[in-house]
């Protein structure tokens, strides 16, 4: 499939997706007092936690395997991924009895109860749903990725609505929505390309996807776990309404990660197939796209979004991300400017130095918990400042060791990048 039609393919997938996660954290902002939003964001943490530990240690992996197939035969690997489901209980509930214990006393337990089972649930269904579109688009069948990607947007519109109507307690709502919509979703890109999932051969062990993913593994869940520490340090070291607030903002920041990501699905393969065949001129035009899109989406954005005036659709919708002067605006640039990062990170997967991601993401990782720890101080400024550090070091050290890979395959290193 050709790029012009790819990205636009990659955009409405992660799009639709993103807004269906939107619309679910706009009811959570708007409904839930700032107490109860600090809660929802800790466990909203903990099941962004559970669902990338066995991403990024089985189903990354094999996405990565399935680049040595031709891309039409890739789909039928989703096959092979049906086990998981063995697995991600196991980190559901782990990641929920941790949340649990770091929520405060005075919470009223049938808060933290209700919360803790329907993030748990929406962590055992995430993986795989995410594990089928991004298949779908390294098969380059994007446009049935948008296709599962609008009907979970369709999905979760109606199971959030019909919620609200048969006045189910709100705490329930937003991860049982989610869940549902990605299970209904999942059911119907698997009709979609059920034809298509024919058996192949590919040299793989769950030992070896461990093996090869531990990692990964690093890489992916240390941001996470840095996340997830920064939120309950801000809930502890300021207060559990300023950390519902940076979710606020953060949630109105959320447009430029969608954008990054619709352009990931699309160009992320690529970028490691430059990666790890040296190609360091189709890395350097695929980065190139990548950036150039995504810095006039978040730029423009930005304008429009980024605080608080009359012609603001956002601080209608979610006038919480606006309460603290800036905040906003911080979360946008911070998601910005650490999403510019992703194209060298996935060319040096490509080239399996999966080791080297690990330790930039760790160091990046380590300075969002950092700056948590001046939260006392930071306020709800804390979790985007450390995004913003995180993204400094990511530049830094991505670049170096990018030119560092392709000098190793004797590319000329021109062009600054």
């Amino acid at each position: 499939m050709k790029l012009r039609f790819a990205i636009p393919a990659g955009l409405v997938d992660t799009g639709a997706t993103a807004l269906a996660s939107f619309g679910v954290q706009v009811y959570a902002v708007r409904t839930f007092d700032t107490e109860v939003l600090g809660v929802y964001a800790l466990f909203f943490s903990a099941y962004l936690l559970a669902s990338l530990i066995p991403q990024f240690l089985f189903l990354y992996p094999l996405e990565i395997d399935s680049l040595q197939l031709a891309r039409s035969d890739r789909l039928g690997l989703i096959r092979r991924s049906r086990w998981i489901f063995m697995v991600t209980p196991f980190f559901a509930g782990a990641a929920a009895v941790m949340a649990w214990q770091l929520t405060s006393a005075d919470v009223d337990g049938s808060v933290v109860a209700g919360l803790g089972v329907t993030s748990a649930t929406l962590a055992v269904v995430a993986p795989f749903y995410e594990h089928l579109k991004r298949m779908m688009h390294i098969s380059e069948r994007s446009m049935h990725a948008a296709s599962t990607g609008a009907a979970q947007l369709a999905l979760v519109m109606v199971v959030l609505t019909s919620m609200i109507l048969v006045d189910a307690d709100p705490v329930l709502i937003p991860f049982t929505a989610l869940a549902a919509s990605q299970v209904g979703a999942a059911l119907l890109g698997l009709g979609l390309v059920w034809r298509r999932l024919v058996p192949v051969r590919l040299g793989v062990t769950i030992g070896g996807l461990v093996r090869s993913g531990r990692w990964l593994l690093v890489s992916g869940v240390v941001p996470a776990a840095a996340t997830f520490v920064a939120a309950a340090l801000v809930s502890h070291l300021a207060s559990a309404e300023d950390l519902g607030l940076a979710q606020a903002a953060h949630v109105a920041a959320r447009p430029v990660l969608v954008v990054a990501t619709g352009l990931a699905a699309v160009l992320g393969f690529r970028m490691m197939e430059a990666g790890a065949t040296g190609d360091r001129q189709s890395g350097t035009r695929y980065w190139q796209v990548y950036a150039s899109i995504l810095l006039v989406g978040g730029i423009a954005y930005a304008a429009v979004a980024a605080f608080d005036w009359a012609g603001n659709p956002i601080a209608v919708i979610i006038p919480r991300a606006y309460e603290v002067a800036g905040l906003a605006a911080a979360a946008i640039g911070a998601n910005l400017v650490l999403s510019l990062m992703k194209p060298p990170r996935d060319e040096l997967i490509g080239a399996r130095l999966e080791p080297w991601v690990a330790a930039i993401d760790s160091m990046g990782a380590s300075t969002v918990v950092v700056v948590a720890l001046f939260a006392g101080v930071l306020n709800s400024f804390a979790i985007p400042l450390g995004i913003l550090a995180a993204a400094v070091v990511h530049s830094i050290a991505y670049v170096s060791t990018r030119r560092a890979l392709y000098r190793r395959f004797g590319a000329p290193a021109t062009g600054g990048l």
